[in-house]
């Protein structure tokens, strides 16, 4: 079993869910344990995802068709705009050498997945003419 609790950190002591921690502590009571502790980031919201899946990919998948004639999956389009802007770049520390691999975008917090989305705007805008609407604007899509 594992136990995550939030809490916050005040004088060296945590001063929320003292409960719950202290219970979770008396589960493993005469067992070996590894106690990790790490800054709790606002990982993206299930607004902002939605906003991805159901706007901007639909309409990055739109541009490559009636620019291109090329009929890509979401999926698709999904896999190569990480590649393209949310990625990390790992490299060989003896050769200098590196390789771009895409990240996914659940580790993005709120901040890094606006700056994923405002990359793909800039994107649709540069390579199809497309504005892509803000997560709380409107737009009508003449078929």
């Amino acid at each position: 079993m594992k136990a995550s609790i939030h809490s916050k950190i005040l004088n060296g002591k945590c001063i929320e869910n003292k409960d719950s921690i202290n219970k979770a502590f008396e589960q493993y009571e005469g067992k070996e344990v590894k106690i990790t502790i790490e800054e709790r980031k606002a990982t993206r919201s299930t607004e902002q995802n939605n906003y991805l899946w159901g706007v901007v990919y639909p309409l990055l998948k739109k541009g490559f068709f009636d620019t291109q004639g090329e009929v890509y999956s979401i999926e698709q389009i999904h896999e190569a705009m990480k590649q393209r802007y949310n990625y990390i770049d790992s490299i060989n520390k003896q050769t200098g050498d590196f390789v771009r691999l895409p990240k996914s975008t659940t580790k993005n917090n709120t901040k890094e997945q606006e700056a994923y989305h405002e990359e793909l705007r800039r994107f649709a805008l540069e390579w199809f003419n497309i504005i892509i609407p803000l997560p709380n604007e409107e737009i009508f899509i003449n078929s």
